[in-house]
């Protein structure tokens, strides 16, 4: 049995809650995020392992002027400062994309819209916008379109939306939540997460991932952000060995049932220490099990040509 892992880690910055305000999680001008980057791409490095980064595409400019064109709701850039990486680099991150583009291992930068527009709170016509001069910028700084899209907040748009802007493979979100506090500790202690073959579904190939970080741990601190109240008693490395451990275990019942596992989580969950240690072991394992031929890690680029005949609706 071979099991297949994604693993995707979202760039957002200060565009992730730029509509609701509330930057609390970040570090001062991404100083943390860009480091914890920088440690992460290390260790991708050491042990050839490929992330899907869906980035954010106002990240991809150096700078601009504040405003943009299209459908979009009134005031929706009120909070781009309209300057540039060196004032304002929770909004441009040039130097991040750089850092992954120019690493040894193959990395994919896909898309998470130009502006972190979550389709269902614009309109289909904002969305479609939205998405293209994503696409554009793409192809302005990268010298081509991306083919996959983390949709904002796990909102998809419209098919039609998808594959008139080039998109053929999206991730979306399982919508199962324990319904009890314990239930919910297991949930995020334990797992399993969902898992399951991508589908291709009106011409496009959905993957599968939980609502909710899990690439990271909720027991841990998520940026500046400390772990859920449930967890804090618990000494941090015991909460560290449960998270790899979890990792691991999903891993394993992926290859045990021949099939697709979906981790992710945002950048700025795992801009911390307590949260790259288990996430480096992790990666060592997974190494480890593809050396071995158990696993195969494949970036979303590449999962639509994993799609069983029986999985195409």
């Amino acid at each position: 049995m071979t099991g297949t892992v994604t693993l995707s880690v979202e760039i957002e910055l200060g565009w992730g809650v730029h509509d609701i305000g509330e930057y609390g999680h970040l570090s001062e001008d991404g100083r943390a995020e860009r480091e914890f980057l920088r440690q992460l791409l290390d260790v991708c490095d050491e042990t050839e392992i490929p992330i899907s980064f869906d980035a954010v595409g106002h990240l991809f400019l150096a700078s601009c002027e504040g405003s943009h064109d299209g459908p979009y709701p009134d005031g929706w850039f009120d909070a781009d400062p309209g300057t540039d990486v060196a004032v304002d680099p929770l909004f441009y991150a040039p130097d991040m994309i750089e850092n992954v583009r120019t690493r040894d291992t193959d990395h994919e930068l896909c898309t998470h819209t130009f502006s972190h527009t979550p389709h269902g709170t614009v309109s289909t016509t904002a969305a479609d916008a939205d998405l293209d001069h994503a696409q554009r910028v793409h192809e302005d700084i990268l010298g081509e379109r991306t083919c996959s899209l983390v949709p904002p907040r796990h909102m998809t748009p419209p098919s039609h939306v998808l594959r008139s802007n080039g998109i053929d493979v999206v991730r979306e979100a399982a919508n199962r939540r324990a319904s009890s506090r314990l239930g919910r500790a297991k949930e995020l202690l334990l797992g399993p997460p969902p898992m399951g073959d991508p589908t291709i579904e009106d011409g496009v190939c959905r993957t599968l991932s939980t609502t909710y970080p899990n690439l990271a741990a909720a027991s841990l601190p998520s940026g500046k952000r400390p772990a859920e109240p449930l967890f804090r008693a618990v000494p941090t490395r015991i909460r560290q060995r449960f998270h790899r451990q979890y990792l691991e275990r999903a891993t394993m019942h992926a290859i045990e049932r021949d099939t697709h596992l979906h981790l992710w989580c945002h950048l700025y969950d795992i801009a911390n220490h307590a949260q790259l240690a288990p996430l480096a072991g992790y990666l060592r394992t997974l190494e480890r099990l593809r050396d071995r031929g158990r696993v195969d890690i494949a970036v979303m680029e590449r999962l639509s040509e994993r799609v069983p005949v029986s999985r195409t609706a």
